[in-house]
C-alpha cells in the first residue's frame, strides 16, 4: 500500500439501517435492517476509490464475521486494507441508522472494539510518509485515548513527510463531551491542511450560528483549503484567499448518511488527480447529491 494517494485512520463499523415501514406480512414487527459497511473515515476512503484515487485504509477490525465483511466490502471497492489490523479477541464496531433525508440518527455498538485499542505503535509509518494525504476525522480523535493519540501521531508523521492532512470535524457527542471535543479539535486544527466542517457542526463548535463570523474563524486557520458543507445548500470553499460558493445539486433525498465523508472524499480525489480545487469541490457536491438517494453510508453510487 505504499502507492496510495489517500490515507484514511479510523474506525470501520458495520451498519444496521433501517428501511421505512415493517414488513407487510407482520405488521408488529420492528422492521427490516439493511446491513453496509461504515464509519467515516472508512466512507471517505470508499468515495476516493470511486473517484478514481488510490485509497488506503488504516485502523483495526476484529476477527470476526463483521471485521470479514469490512475487508471483503473493501477489496471490492478498490480500497486497500493491507495494513487494516485485525484484533482476534475484539469485536468489530456496529452503527445502527434511522434514516433521515437531511438530519443525523444513529446509535453505536462499538464501546471496546477493536479500533478503539488502536494506539501510534500501530501506525506503519513509512506508509504515511508515502502517501499524498492522510484523512482523519473528529470521530477518531473521539473514540479512545490510544486512537486520538495515534491520530495526532500520524499527523505530526505526514507533515514532516509532506504528506498533506485533512481533517474532517464530525462532531458526534454521543462519543465525548463538548468540551473535550472543543479543547481536542482546537488543538488539532493547525495541525491540518485541509478542513472540512458542516454547518450545524461548525455551529456547535463555535457556539454561535453567525455564517460570516464562523468562515472567518476557519479562514484565519492555517489549512489550505476550508470546505464549508451546507448540506442541501451546498458547499462554500475557501481557497487562496477566495470564497466559492458551490451550489447544491437537487436529488429526491432518503437518507443523508456519509453525505458529508462522500465530500470529502471524493474533494480530496479531486485535488489528488490535480483537478482545480473548485471543479474538485462542484464534483464533489455532485457525488454527495448521489449518495443521499440510497439508504446507508456507502450503499449507493457516489460518483
Amino acid at each position: 500500500m505504499a502507492d496510495a494517494d489517500i490515507l484514511t485512520l479510523g474506525e470501520p463499523l458495520i451498519e444496521m439501517v433501517r428501511l421505512p415501514g415493517p414488513p407487510s406480512d407482520a405488521p408488529d414487527a420492528l422492521g427490516l435492517f439493511q446491513q453496509g459497511v461504515g464509519g467515516d473515515t472508512l466512507n471517505a476512503a470508499v468515495a476516493a476509490a470511486r473517484a478514481g484515487a488510490r485509497a488506503g485504509l488504516l485502523g483495526a477490525v476484529g476477527g470476526d464475521l463483521l471485521g470479514d465483511a469490512v475487508r471483503g466490502f473493501c477489496a471490492e471497492e478498490g480500497v486497500a486494507t493491507t495494513h487494516l489490523l485485525c484484533r482476534t479477541e475484539d469485536p468489530t464496531g456496529l452503527n445502527v441508522i434511522d434514516p433521515d433525508p437531511a438530519g443525523r440518527r444513529f446509535a453505536y455498538a462499538r464501546r471496546g472494539s477493536a479500533a478503539s485499542f488502536y494506539g501510534p505503535d500501530d501506525l506503519p509509518v513509512a506508509v504515511i510518509e508515502a502517501a499524498r494525504v492522510l484523512h482523519v476525522s473528529a470521530v477518531s480523535q473521539a473514540i479512545s485515548r490510544p486512537m486520538r493519540e495515534a491520530v495526532w501521531r500520524a499527523a505530526q508523521i505526514a507533515r514532516s513527510a509532506g504528506t498533506l492532512v485533512s481533517y474532517d470535524l464530525n462532531l458526534r457527542l454521543s462519543l465525548w463531551s463538548l468540551e473535550e471535543a472543543r479543547a481536542c479539535m482546537t488543538a488539532f486544527l493547525p495541525m491540518a491542511d485541509i478542513v472540512l466542517p458542516s454547518e450545524d457542526e461548525a455551529a456547535l463548535f463555535l457556539g454561535h450560528e453567525d455564517p460570516e463570523a464562523t468562515l472567518a474563524y476557519f479562514e484565519a486557520l492555517p489549512a489550505r483549503h476550508v470546505v464549508f458543507k451546507r448540506g442541501r445548500a451546498g458547499a462554500i470553499l475557501c481557497s487562496g484567499g477566495a470564497r466559492h460558493v458551490i451550489p447544491a445539486i437537487s436529488v429526491e433525498a432518503v437518507d443523508s448518511t456519509g453525505a458529508g465523508d462522500c465530500l470529502a472524499g471524493t474533494f480530496l480525489a479531486g485535488l489528488v488527480a490535480g483537478s482545480d480545487p473548485g471543479a474538485a469541490a462542484a464534483q464533489a457536491v455532485r457525488a454527495a447529491a448521489e449518495t443521499v438517494r440510497a439508504y446507508g453510508a456507502t450503499a449507493g453510487p457516489l460518483a
